[in-house]
């Protein structure tokens, strides 16, 4: 790995950039590699939740929306496993967490290209040569050196935690991503509190509600109510392309605006998992069982602190001003994740472009240098819109990405597919 030339070096095995991997395959003149920090591939691991969907359409998958033919398709890891014609029966609207990580790892082990156990440590870059050196560190241990001409950093995103979370450093307040890791505090947990307002936040409470032991739950979310999804047909056209180039051209301080109003795109909670949950409280209070159950919506946390081997929580009603303190066992906070300039790419100085916020600066083939020599996945919402960690729009940045970094068009980008007229 250390003295060849490659044209591509992926930092990052996520679902995206193992879409590039898996697009850039048949392409005999492009030579790649892949690179990941951990031991083997997994995605979002701590919220594996037994039942727990996608939000997108099975047809989301690594290639299939840029290239069906791909043999990298979910349906042809479905003719791999035999499984072909019972899918088609089953027929699904979207596909469970658990099942498209392991479509995942299938993918990866009929790839020769990815190193995982490979971290990034640092990068350059020869002007002269025009080539990138990233040093890396296998296992912990022996460095290594990958040159590659052009970068694709995927390296994902950040939980996010509150400030007084960040501050508390109590192992009794868990973040959403190590969900499915912290099974023995909160197997143990008779009383739960869970924070946020989204999928994660849904799926965990509709998980705990399974419990035999029927631990006391609290949802707290400062949204005024708990938001589903908006799932119509004609809002879906905003996860186009065409809806992309229109977003692209408006000023910053009009996308930030246009961002706040269209969470509910992709921030919300899917409907059929709002009524599922709703089902089960109806349900258990019809067979006589008392769910010990309390939503409470337009509350923020204000404070949380240790007392008494538990968490004493500070909340404030925003519509009436009223502050009130509960105790709580365990804390799960769903709230998100951010995205984090990486410092592989810091390191690369004024290469990189930075809008005056000191955002990365992408430009609309998502590079983000004046030579289009680096790019990113999925650290491009300020610029191009709330798609970004849309899994279904993946395989079409991939094009544009491979398109770019080869100089003619490889793959089809759609334009002209919407109904609406953006601009």
């Amino acid at each position: 790995m250390d003295t060849k030339i490659y044209d591509v070096a992926g930092v990052g095995i996520g679902p995206f950039n193992l879409g590039l991997a898996c697009l850039c395959h048949p392409i005999k003149d492009l030579s790649t590699i892949f690179i990941d920090a951990k031991k083997e591939f997994s995605w979002h691991e701590g919220m594996l939740i037994p039942g727990s969907t996608l939000q997108v359409t099975w047809l989301a998958d690594l290639v299939t929306l840029v290239d069906p033919s791909s043999k990298f398709s979910y349906l042809n890891y479905l003719r791999e496993k035999n499984r072909i014609l019972q899918f088609g029966i089953y027929e699904p609207a979207s596909l469970t967490r658990t099942e498209f990580n392991r479509y995942c790892k299938w993918a990866c082990s009929k790839l020769s290209n990815l190193y995982f156990g490979t971290e990034a440590i640092s990068m350059t870059y020869d002007s002269n040569k025009k080539v990138f050196t990233i040093r890396c560190s296998v296992n912990g241990g022996k460095e290594v050196l990958i040159r590659a001409k052009k970068i694709v950093v995927g390296v994902g995103t950040k939980p996010y935690l509150p400030q007084w979370a960040d501050v508390l450093k109590s192992n009794k307040v868990i973040h959403s991503s190590n969900y499915l890791a912290a099974s023995d505090p909160i197997e143990k947990a008779n009383d739960i509190m869970i924070v946020g307002s989204g999928q994660s936040a849904g799926e965990i409470f509709n998980h705990l509600l399974d419990r035999p032991s029927h631990p006391s739950l609290s949802w707290v979310t400062r949204n005024r109510q708990l938001f589903a999804m908006e799932a119509a047909k004609m809002n879906y056209e905003f996860t186009s392309p065409d809806f992309i180039d229109y977003f692209f051209r408006l000023p910053d301080d009009t996308k930030e605006g246009l961002l706040r109003k269209q969470k509910y795109l992709y921030k919300g909670i899917s409907q059929d998992l709002l009524n599922s949950i709703y089902d089960k409280l109806y349900e258990g209070r019809q067979e006589g069982v008392n769910f010990p159950v309390q939503i409470m919506t337009n509350t923020n946390v204000v404070g949380v602190r240790q007392s008494k081997g538990q968490l004493e929580v500070e909340l404030l009603h925003r519509q009436t001003g009223r502050t009130n303190k509960q105790t709580t066992n365990t804390l799960i906070l769903c709230t998100g994740y951010h995205y984090n300039i990486p410092e592989i790419v810091k390191g690369l100085g004024k290469l990189i472009k930075y809008n005056k916020e000191g955002k990365l600066a992408a430009n609309r083939n998502y590079s983000i240098d004046l030579d289009n020599r680096v790019f990113v996945q999925n650290a491009e919402l300020h610029t191009h819109g709330f798609n970004a960690p849309d899994l279904g729009l993946g395989p079409y940045r991939n094009a544009v990405i491979i398109n770019s970094i080869l100089g003619y068009d490889y793959y089809p980008t759609d334009t002209g597919t919407t109904f609406q007229r953006f601009s």
